[in-house]
């Protein structure tokens, strides 16, 4: 059931929009507003579209008798529901300005929602709120998209500093192998392949700085998850001196630690083990060198 309250202010949102009404219909239809959520949605909902419409074409003022036309073809009444004459014009103003004698009487309860102001400043600030969520997602996806890059620029100058470190490694280890193989005092054991690999050949270097490099040829690929182990064979049993991977080629240039308790020269020999190396030998001898 509608509220009879309401009713005399039904119609009149779009006049209010449009800018039809006078200043006085004005002013107690926007004390109205201040109590009426409904009217207050449907003048947000039309503003856009008065506002579209007064930009089409030039304002006209509308004659007097226009107005009431109009007024009354919304209201259905012979006169206007809020300015039948000045009279009652003055009385609806005074009921507004007196809350002792309302015009309109609206229960408190009524009023516990926010003025006209507050609702257009609320409907406003939604929508700004939904521009700024926008470019705040936009803002979040731009700064993924700036860390995925200075990661993914991360990883390849890890990469490249892992290249590098790998070279000079490289690079230092073929000075000390050149440094050996051209010294004066450079001592060597000849390493003979044994009946499981006929072919194979190496050779153990050293210097009177106990540098050793282990050389090799024509070593036969191992199967997956086997690895060559060279050995010191001493007289009290046999110690693990490198691992050693060959190329595809079958060559092998290692350079090998020599720890001050082993004496030089030493018999060596080299043995498949597992992935890893053992502590002592368990696999086939494939390369044996003995001091003379």
């Amino acid at each position: 059931m509608s509220d009879p309250q309401h009713e005399q202010y039904e119609g009149l949102a779009a006049l209010y929009a449009m800018g039809a009404l006078n200043a006085r219909e004005r002013t107690v239809f926007e004390s109205h507003l201040e109590i009426c959520r409904t009217c207050v949605d449907e003048v947000t909902a039309l503003l856009p579209v008065s506002h579209g419409l007064a930009h089409a074409a030039p304002p006209v003022e509308p004659p007097e008798a226009l107005r009431v036309r109009v007024l009354q073809s919304v209201t259905g009444e012979t006169e206007s529901p809020l300015v039948p004459n000045r009279e009652t014009m003055d009385d609806m103003l005074t009921a507004v300005e007196e809350p002792e004698a309302p015009t309109v009487h609206v229960e408190e309860p009524a009023r516990s929602g926010a003025g006209t102001l507050f609702w257009l400043a609320a409907t406003l600030l939604l929508a700004a709120a939904g521009a700024i969520g926008w470019y705040v997602a936009e803002l979040d996806r731009r700064v993924t998209d700036l860390r995925a890059t200075v990661d993914a620029a991360n990883a390849l100058t890890v990469r490249a500093n892992t290249s590098l470190a790998q070279a000079r490694t490289q690079a230092n280890e073929r000075n000390v192998v050149l440094n050996i193989l051209a010294g004066a005092d450079v001592e060597r054991l000849e390493l003979d392949g044994q009946p499981i690999a006929p072919r194979a050949r190496a050779r153990v270097l050293w210097d009177s700085d106990r540098r050793m490099v282990f050389l090799a040829s024509d070593v036969p690929a191992l199967a997956a998850g086997d690895v060559y182990q060279l050995w010191f064979v001493l007289p009290d049993g046999p110690a693990s001196a490198a691992l050693v991977e060959p190329d595809a080629a079958g060559s092998v240039t290692t350079l090998v630690e020599v720890p001050d308790t082993i004496p030089l020269p030493v018999t060596m020999a080299v043995t498949v083990e597992p992935d890893g190396g053992m502590p002592a030998p368990t696999g086939d001898i494939y390369l044996l060198g003995q001091v003379n």
